[in-house]
């Protein structure tokens, strides 16, 4: 019997070069949100920590008394890869054309450039739902994180009114009014959101992800301009908007589009009125391949596991029926969600759907 692997033909080397070195759109949240974390397998178990590492100990102890141990705990989570697969075709005729004359153009470059754009916005669609959870008619469904106590607040809301009201109830600090009223302050509530997060996993958020409603009336907040224009000379942008707010590895907004197929209108892939705040220990980075130093031990808020060796391309195979050059684009993923809260579900970030809605 014929070894699988020996069917396999293998990857195309340049192609696959030119797919691993795809850079992604600076609108491009996906992996700001999840750092791609290489795995040798496709199926497997993360490690979950608690929180011993904050219990206080007396380590004191009299001459001759047993020595103080302590013992890391910690659960598993089984994850498995999705296989996502996409081929672009090349009819010979095209290939013949677009390689005479001067102006010569190497489309295969092009197309495997297209068919990687193609799978980042996909994926980029599918890490925006795993974020603000599942969409309805009326509102958003936000139940993997985790919800308010007697003492704080919760950490992920469809809208800014239900969180005033719980934190009201709770003599927490936060906003005069809504981000969009004229007394608003976001830094407030930024301020809030970040020690309730850091009440959970015992840091403070380093990121946020913005829609672009979001940013465009960030620009023009009076409490922001108010505060800045004795600080700095510089125009409002995300650099600024970052350190006022103090998150080191800076902000993302979410400019990306997707198609409706039934009216073919273009829609946001990150909700515009959302905010997302959160934390990495990994720089921002917009290559597919893995982030320096990533590694799925380091608690983040998500992590996108990726098999190693992909992406990859197949080599270019010509189908005699149609008269055309085809090759297939193979990445096998999925993203990971990681919960460090008090009841395991997500704890390292604070995301609210609507920050406009009462």
């Amino acid at each position: 019997m014929m070894n699988l692997k020996d069917t396999y033909a293998g990857v195309d080397p340049i192609l696959t070069t030119l797919a691993q070195g795809y850079m992604l759109p600076e609108t491009n949240i996906a992996n700001f949100i999840a750092p791609v974390v290489d795995t040798p397998t496709r199926a497997g178990r993360t490690l979950r920590f608690g929180k011993e590492a904050f219990a206080i100990r007396d380590y004191r102890r009299a001459y001759g008394t047993n020595i103080p141990a302590i013992q890391s705990r910690f659960d598993s989570d089984p994850y498995a890869l999705e296989q996502e697969v996409v081929a672009w075709e090349l009819p010979e005729e095209v290939i013949e054309n677009a390689g005479e004359g001067p102006a010569q153009v190497d489309l295969r470059a092009i197309e495997t450039r297209n068919a990687m754009s193609g799978l980042m916005n996909a994926y980029e669609v599918a890490v925006a739902d795993a974020v603000n959870g599942t969409p309805d008619a009326v509102t958003f469904l936000i139940p993997e994180y985790e919800a308010a106590t007697a003492a704080g607040i919760g950490l992920g809301y469809a809208k800014w009114g239900t969180y005033s009201a719980e934190a009201d109830a709770r003599n927490i600090s936060r906003s005069p009014a809504n981000w969009r009223g004229a007394t608003a302050n976001p830094i407030t509530d930024v301020l809030s959101w970040k020690r309730a997060v850091s009440n959970q996993i015992g840091v403070r958020p380093n990121s946020m992800v913005i829609g672009s409603a979001v940013f465009d009336r960030l620009l023009t907040s009076e409490a922001i301009l108010d505060r800045i224009q004795y600080t700095s000379a510089d125009s409002i942008d995300v650099d600024v908007l970052a350190r006022y707010f103090g998150l080191e590895r800076g902000i993302r907004v979410a400019e990306g589009r997707k198609l409706n197929d039934v009216d073919g209108q273009l829609l946001p892939v990150f909700p515009e009125d959302a905010v997302l705040l959160f934390y990495s220990p990994l720089g921002a980075s917009d290559s597919v391949m893995p982030a320096g130093g990533a590694s799925s031990a380091t608690p983040a808020f998500a992590y996108t596991y990726q098999l190693t060796g992909t992406p990859a391309v197949r080599p270019e195979y010509y189908i005699r029926e149609r008269r055309v050059v085809r090759a297939e684009i193979t990445v096998e993923r999925t993203i990971n969600m990681t919960g460090l809260g008090g009841t395991g579900k997500i704890g390292s970030a604070f995301y609210m759907a609507n920050v406009f809605e009462d």
